[in-house]
């Protein structure tokens, strides 16, 4: 019973772990993206444009920037789809 005990403390532990470091990963790559990013125009005849300005950003970071911020493009990445871009 100790044994399920430690493991399920543990299994908590690491996925409260990967919940921050997603958070933090997020907030950072918002805060990175608000100061270097590409804002498209509403009007842009293309629907993605922004998904595809948001990609091109993302792929002109350093790898060190892009590891740290993760947990922001997933999500970008998330909310595009979920608006039918690739």
């Amino acid at each position: 019973m100790q044994i399920l005990a430690l493991l399920f403390l543990t299994l908590g532990i690491v996925v409260m772990l990967v919940a921050g470091f997603l958070g933090l990963s997020y907030g950072v790559g918002v805060y990175w993206y608000s100061r270097e990013g590409a804002l498209i125009r509403p009007a842009d005849p293309n629907p993605c444009a922004q998904c595809d300005a948001d990609q091109d950003w993302y792929q002109s970071q350093p790898i060190w920037k892009r590891n740290v911020i993760t947990g922001w493009w997933w999500a970008n990445r998330l909310i595009w789809a979920g608006k039918g871009c690739k």
